[in-house]
């Protein structure tokens, strides 16, 4: 037995004695009586003594006392020195032997003298003594008597203070004697003090004493009742470690004790559910854990695995939302891989994964998640968001078990690939095959959105998206390639992971040609856009990438090669340009086929951009590759590329034209011709030479080139072009003739109505301004029968046709063309068209007039006036034609002629011929008939050129007016006849 309280020494009595000359307590019944102690003066060395000089001491005073109660004292003092001694001694005894007998004589002593009369003992504690006793018998080994003194202690003082440690003491008695019943009893007596030392102990060996009965409800009962007082502080399961720590080792042995018995009992139970079914009954505990914990340790030291990872299991499943949950879950995989079975550690890591990962509400919960409405919210939010009083151990096992699930995935998909490529009966479906990829790229992703910061993630990546793109999700894949490669850049995977990249962009784009459509993204920040243009980006992109953040790979001049091509297809011509020049200038230095490719693509990109001259170099320079590097299918012919050299000197040229520098133009237009003369612009450059030359006002030289592309080109097209623009170069020369000679050339031979008639037209105004009278005539005369419309240049046409034949006075020829003035001007009059048709009718009038004129009156009269008459109705139609056009400058003209028409026949009348038979009489009334036979005739004209006269009122005062003022004037010299004077008025007339 452990005793656990030790008296001490009454070294003060001794001192007393051994300092007094005479004996104090002879001089007081008590110690109360002592005088008070004084403090000594100054600093004085209290002398040491041992033991033996104490026990000297106390032996000389009890033979001087003489007082009952203090020789009691003193015996009391030497029985406690005694034992003392003994206990020293044993602690220091190599042997077993009795140390005791002195100190259980002198406490017998004392108890006997009580017990022979309790009533007139001096023993102020007697309960004491029989404690002392007790102990001594116990420590010397004589357990049976030490029992029976306890008994008794027991039995007299049931109110000592001693009697819990007693009771204490005969429970343990019991208890080794296997009085399980009493025990339980006495340690239940003990428990049940508030301030009893040895409470606690006595609950746990009451427990103990109906665990030993098979009263394990009981037993649990009472351990689960001291856990809750040793424990009770803590309110959370993540303090109870702490309390335990802060515990002295007596009862941090105690609890370790309690939980080890614990196990037991629910052991003995039914395990883990009674610890479950305590928990319903009495409320969940902060240690509750340690209960599970100590028994799935025990059933795994019993090496039953499946009894313990069950209890680890089941403490999860009854606490779910506890901070332990991790690790008991992490126990029961533990057990399942101690007790070696594979088949249950797999589904328990992935219960593990789900249960505890990122998107579990356990997770989501520690980290103040509130359930996001969709998965991909849940990915971005656990990025920055960690879960609270989640064990670094939890955490850890989390990524092993991540990992080694993706990597199981992994692997059982290229195994059941494997299966597929063999073929078979048993063969898996592309379906199961991708599901097992697609399994093992979500954990992985799992793996690097729980742990972004870990060294492994470009690795753990770059695996996700191998697994995506072997289980055929080509998009996540390709983000995920991008990831590894353009932002973690990682030195290991980066490289492989780009080039990746490169090619399922460039799947992608095949797929989004054929009008495949795309699945969606789910790694993707924002929708994927299935367009073509967008893929091809993408790829342009990660090419560029690629090349520039591992060109020290063998495959980066490649894939920048051939990214050129692909920024011209879009359109970057820039970028095209630069990144052809970037090849052409890498090191070491591409192979011929790559810079055979660049500067091909180099060329368009300059010409597209009209950095033509940088073109038609590069162009030269692919020609000078094309036979060893221009066969691959799909590559252009030399043709093509001389074709493309051709239009880039073409083009110079045409800016060279817009600067206006002619010359140099020119000469790069010939430069096509003679150093490309096969391409199909060649002969497009010498026209273009040609007329650049025109334009230029180079006649000379234009002539020059025109005929020569005539010469070397005379089935082109552009042909039917050269007599127009020869005939303008022969105009400006004043080749009028030549050209003339084209124009009427070109009216024949052309398709074009109008053409034809123009060119018809200024063939003959051509030939009439080289003075070929002939030539002239007969291309007007040919156009005024072929053309008649349009009338005003037809008329014009008739007109000079008129003209000509007067020149060469073809009267007849002459007239008919006034006629056909006259004719045309009828069908569509405008001011133009009737003053020539005016003019065409008054020389057409001048015939008629003067053969009226010449016509005289002979005899007989009757005859000749008649003539006289129908040649005046034919002069006065041909001046009435006239006055239809209301032509003023022909109307005056026209009205003068009538007047003197009808005054002609007047004065033709009176100088007829008389009869020569007529005497004086008859001749005189002869003159008097012929005067009232032209009177009217003389009336009239006065009225006409009065009328006519009058026109100068309305400021008409020509020629003609004044003439018709002359003639009045001889009609009617009085009135018309008249001296004109002038008065001249003083400037000072006021």
């Amino acid at each position: 037995m452990i005793y656990r309280h030790r008296l001490p020494l009454a070294l003060a009595i001794a001192l007393v004695l051994q300092g007094c000359s005479t004996n104090p307590l002879e001089e007081h019944s008590t110690l109360a009586d002592l005088p008070d102690p004084t403090v000594p003066l100054g600093e004085q060395e209290i002398e040491r003594q041992d033991l033996a000089q104490i026990e000297a001491n106390y032996r000389a005073a009890l033979q001087m006392a003489t007082n009952p109660g203090m020789r009691h004292h003193i015996q009391v003092r030497l029985a406690d020195l005694e034992m003392a001694r003994s206990e020293a001694a044993q602690q220091q005894a190599r042997t077993l032997t009795a140390f005791f007998a002195e100190p259980i004589a002198h406490y017998e002593a004392l108890v006997d003298d009580y017990r022979a009369d309790p009533a007139a003992s001096v023993a102020s504690e007697p309960d004491a003594l029989y404690y002392k006793l007790s102990k001594a018998y116990a420590l010397d080994g004589r357990d049976a008597e030490a029992a029976a003194v306890l008994n008794e202690l027991a039995k007299r003082f049931p109110e000592s203070p001693y009697i819990q440690e007693a009771q204490f003491r005969r429970a343990e008695r019991a208890f080794a004697d296997g009085n399980y019943l009493l025990s339980e009893e006495l340690y239940r007596e003990v428990a049940a003090s508030e301030t009893s030392a040895f409470a606690d102990n006595s609950l746990y060996m009451e427990g103990w004493s109906a665990y030993k009965q098979s009263q394990y409800d009981i037993a649990m009962a009472r351990f689960t009742e001291l856990l809750d007082n040793k424990l009770g502080e803590a309110q959370l399961s993540g303090e109870v470690a702490g309390i335990i720590e802060q515990m002295g080792a007596t009862d941090r042995n105690l609890v370790e004790d309690t939980l080890r018995v614990l196990s037991f009992t629910y052991a003995n139970l039914d395990g883990a559910q009674t610890i479950a079914e305590q928990q319903q009954s009495i409320g969940g505990r902060p240690y509750q854990f340690l209960l599970y914990q100590q028994l799935g340790d025990l059933y795994l030291a019993q090496q039953r695995y499946l009894d313990s990872a069950d209890t680890f299991a089941r403490f999860v499943n009854h606490n779910p939302d506890s901070d332990m949950a991790p690790d008991f879950s992490i126990r029961e995989i533990e057990v399942y891989q101690a007790g070696e079975f594979p088949s249950l550690v797999f589904p328990a890591k992935q219960a593990y994964v789900d249960r505890y990962g990122i998107y579990s509400s356990y997770w989501q919960a520690r980290a103040g998640i509130s359930a996001p409405p969709t998965a991909m919210q849940a990915k971005q939010v656990v990025r920055t968001k960690k879960p609270r009083n989640m064990s670094a151990n939890a955490l850890g096992k989390l990524r092993l078990y991540l990992e080694q699930l993706a990597r199981h995935h992994h692997s059982e998909a290229q195994r059941l690939e494997r299966l597929l490529a063999e073929g078979g009966a048993g063969a898996p479906s592309r379906a199961d095959i991708n599901r097992s990829f697609s399994d093992a790229a979500d954990l992985y992703l799992e793996l690097v959105l729980t742990f972004p910061a870990g060294k492994a993630v470009p690795e753990v990546t770059f695996l996700m998206a191998e697994a995506l793109s072997e289980g055929e999700r080509t998009i996540d894949a390709l983000v995920a390639y991008e990831n590894v490669a353009f932002d973690k850049r990682d030195p290991e995977f980066g490289a492989e992971a780009g080039y990746s990249a490169v090619l399922l962009a460039g799947e992608l784009v095949r797929r989004s040609e054929s009008g495949e459509l795309l699945e969606s993204s789910a790694l993707a920040p924002e929708p994927v856009q299935s367009s073509l243009w967008q893929w091809q980006q993408r790829k342009i992109d990660d090419s560029m990438k690629f090349a520039e953040y591992y060109a020290a790979d063998p495959r980066a001049i490649k894939v920048l090669t051939q990214t050129a091509p692909e920024l011209l297809y879009q359109g970057d011509l820039v970028r095209a340009a630069a990144v052809s020049q970037q090849v052409i200038a890498w090191q070491p230095t591409a192979s011929g086929d790559l810079l055979y490719t660049a500067w091909l693509t180099l060329g368009h990109a300059q010409f597209e951009q009209e950095a033509y001259a940088d073109a038609e170099l590069a162009y030269w320079r692919a020609l000078d590759l094309h036979p060893e590097y221009g066969q691959q299918p799909g590559s252009p012919s030399a043709t093509d590329i001389r074709e493309r050299i051709a239009a880039s000197i073409y083009q110079q040229a045409q800016a060279q034209l817009a600067a206006g520098d002619s010359d140099a133009a020119i000469d790069l237009l010939l430069r096509i011709h003679a150093e490309l003369p096969h391409s199909s612009i060649a002969s497009q450059a010498l026209f273009d030479a040609g007329h650049a030359a025109q334009m230029a006002g180079d006649w000379g030289r234009a002539e020059t080139l025109l005929n020569e592309f005539a010469q070397s080109y005379p089935n082109h097209e552009l042909n039917a072009r050269l007599p127009a623009k020869l005939i303008v170069i022969y105009e400006a020369m004043g080749a009028w003739g030549q050209a003339a000679g084209m124009l009427s050339a070109q009216s024949g031979s052309s398709a074009d109505p109008e053409l034809a008639r123009q060119s018809l037209l200024t063939a003959a105004e051509y030939y009439d301004k080289a003075d070929n009278w002939e030539q002239a005539r007969n291309h007007y005369r040919d156009y005024a029968h072929a053309y008649p419309e349009p009338v005003a240049e037809l008329i014009e046409v008739e007109q000079r046709l008129v003209e000509l034949y007067s020149a060469k006075d073809d009267i007849s020829s002459r007239d008919f063309w006034l006629a056909r003035v006259i004719k045309s001007a009828r069908t569509a009059p405008t001011e133009r068209s009737n003053y020539l048709a005016a003019s065409a009718a008054t020389t057409l009038a001048e015939a008629p007039y003067q053969r009226f004129s010449q016509l005289r009156l002979t005899l007989p009269i009757k005859t000749s006036l008649g003539k006289k008459r129908d040649a005046l109705d034919v002069a006065l139609t041909a001046q009435q034609r006239v006055l239809e056009f209301k032509v003023a400058d022909f109307t005056t003209r026209a009205n003068y002629y009538i007047g003197e028409i009808y005054l002609q026949l007047a004065n033709d009348l009176m100088d007829s011929e008389r009869p020569d038979n007529l005497n004086m009489l008859e001749l005189e009334q002869y003159d008097i008939l012929l005067e009232e036979q032209a009177y009217p005739f003389e009336e009239k004209a006065i009225d006409l050129h009065e009328a006519n006269a009058q026109r100068a009122w309305g400021g008409i005062y020509d020629e003609w007016v004044k003439a018709s003022l002359t003639s009045l004037a001889g009609i009617l010299p009085a009135r018309y006849n008249k001296t004109e004077f002038t008065v001249e008025f003083a400037d000072d007339i006021r």
